[in-house]
């Protein structure tokens, strides 16, 4: 070859591997195929990969609280009750629930009740306390009106009565006549409702509470048995509430006796049983009712008849009102 063909000789090699070298980048290479693992069974690929697993750390960055959020905690207290301690911001702690009712308006009101008034006259003598109601020249009311068990009474001579009220400055006495075909009482104490016997409603705040419709600590309920197994015999007095003063009232003074007809009960009350200490033109909110039970074989309050022909128990928006007159 002649040596002038060199040059041009040695300019096609290098164009031609320039060429090489760029088509070798151009070309893809065959990609490296891994099975796709079943997605139930990554926990066991996993481990597998040859990237480094990613490490999530078990530390838990604190969150911080919302400027209106409040963390509470509610500790149990002495009664295993749950309430809330005090928030953040220090806000009193909640008060424990009661009972009574939150009322949306005043409960103030008049001294009285309008409907159902009976009188309690003053007494310069004091009646004796002996079943004989000979000595009570005061006004009857009639107790009469069902306020329990309508379908087991039959009629007043099954169940009715007359009661006088009076009163001085230690009792409040009542003299009641019962008509009553059948006399049964067995039970004694917070049970002798379940027997034939005498109940006494009494609110001694009327005008401080006079729209609330639930009892609280002004409001007292006293049953009176006039004796077990036959009026006379093993007479008692319980008060059944308030219930922070419940028990047998050993101070009332009770006779009994009784009657072809029914039966009689005198009693005097003291006035400290109510913390009452009373005054002319007093008003009470007051209820008189009787119960009876006529089957010795089953103790249970049958049927009660009232003063008052709306009395509810739980309600003394309901009651009557007494007033002592002098």
């Amino acid at each position: 070859m002649s040596h002038r063909y060199l040059p041009i000789l040695a300019a096609i090699c290098l164009t031609l591997a320039t060429l090489a070298c760029k088509l070798s980048l151009v070309s893809t290479p065959t990609p490296i195929v891994f099975p796709t693992p079943n997605l139930t069974m990554t926990a066991v690929f996993f481990p597998t990969l040859t990237s480094p697993p990613l490490v999530i750390p078990t530390a838990t960055l604190p969150i911080p609280a919302s400027p209106t959020s409040t963390i509470t905690t509610f500790p149990p207290t002495a009664t295993d009750t749950l309430v809330p301690s005090a928030t953040a911001t220090q806000l009193p702690p909640t008060p424990v629930p009661t009972n009574t009712a939150t009322p949306t308006k005043s409960l103030v009101g008049p001294d009285e009740r309008p409907k159902f008034s009976v009188v309690a006259e003053y007494l310069d003598n004091s009646p004796d306390i002996d079943a004989s109601l000979e000595d009570w020249n005061l006004d009857k009311y009639i107790v009469d009106s069902v306020v329990y068990g309508g379908s087991r009474r039959e009629d007043d001579a099954d169940l009715s009565g007359r009661v006088m009220i009076g009163w001085d400055e230690r009792f409040l006495y009542l003299g009641v006549r019962v008509l009553d075909d059948e006399y049964v009482q067995n039970e004694s104490r917070a049970d002798i409702y379940k027997g034939d016997s005498l109940e006494i409603l009494l609110d001694t705040n009327v005008s401080g509470d006079y729209y609330l419709g639930a009892l609280n600590s002004d409001d007292f309920q006293l049953g009176i048995s006039p004796g077990s197994p036959q009026p006379g015999d093993d007479d008692e007095a319980y008060l059944w509430y308030p219930r922070s003063l419940e028990g047998r009232e050993e101070n009332v003074k009770i006779a009994s006796r009784l009657k072809d007809d029914g039966y009689i009960v005198e009693v005097a009350i003291p006035w400290s049983i109510f913390d009452i200490d009373p005054e002319r033109n007093q008003h009470f909110g007051f209820c008189f009712s009787i119960s009876d039970n006529d089957d010795p074989d089953e103790d249970v309050q049958q049927s009660m008849v009232s003063n008052v022909p709306i009395r509810m128990l739980t309600d003394p928006t309901t009651w009557g009102d007494l007033k002592l007159i002098k």
